[in-house]
This record gives C-alpha cells, sequence and structure tokens, in this order.
C-alpha cells in the first residue's frame, strides 16, 4: 500500500487525523485532532475509528507522517497514510478548512476518560 495520498484524491469517506505537532489556529474542515506523541507512545491503540476505512494523516513532516503511518499499521488500522504537502497543499488546492477543534483524547491515557477493556 501507497504511504502517501494527494489532497485532490481525498474523498468524503477518508478519516482525516490532523497529527501536526504545532496545528496552529486552522484545520482541514472534518479533521479529528491527535497529539502524535501520545500515539505513539500508546501500547494499545484503541481509537474509535473505522478500521476499513482510508485514515489520510495531517502531519507536520513526511518523516512524522510515517512513523505514524507504521505504528497505526501495528495496532490494526490498515488504510493508514500521511497527506503529501500537509496542511498547505490542501490549502493550495482550494479545500475547505475550519477553526482548530479540540485535541482528542487517546483511549487508555490517563485523564482521557475512556479506559481500555
Amino acid at each position: 500500500m501507497e504511504n502517501i495520498v494527494q489532497a485532490t484524491d481525498v474523498n468524503a469517506r477518508d478519516v482525516i487525523l490532523d497529527v501536526r505537532r504545532n496545528p496552529g489556529r486552522r484545520q482541514i474542515r472534518g479533521a479529528l485532532r491527535y497529539d502524535p506523541e501520545k500515539l505513539l507512545r500508546a501500547s494499545e491503540l484503541a481509537l474509535p475509528l473505522d478500521h476499513d476505512r482510508r485514515i489520510v494523516l495531517d502531519a507536520e513532516t513526511y518523516r512524522d507522517g510515517c512513523a505514524l503511518v507504521e505504528a497505526m499499521r501495528k495496532h490494526g488500522f490498515e488504510h493508514v497514510v500521511v497527506l503529501d504537502g500537509g496542511y498547505l497543499a490542501w490549502c493550495h488546492a482550494g479545500l475547505p478548512d475550519e477553526e482548530a477543534t479540540q485535541e482528542q483524547p487517546v483511549p487508555g491515557e490517563e485523564g482521557a476518560g475512556i479506559h481500555l477493556i
């Protein structure tokens, strides 16, 4: 499977995760924000995401994105790719963005309020 996707190839069925280390005030419309370090440190990654849908990562760098692709695939998320050029490429393609949303908790993380069974 390819590790990268162009902004114009992202579709409505895809799940977009904003995993930028410095997300700023704007994000791709509909993206879920996660702290990349917390995702990489998770011993179990039980995110409330459909394993059959493609997950597109908006990462700070391609290197960061690839590390997360590898980690997420180890946890059963087989269809994970990095958005080529990230948020800036998304905007240059004329695609919609929005104000940044609240960071999502990683299940099992202390203080997340979501416990793994």
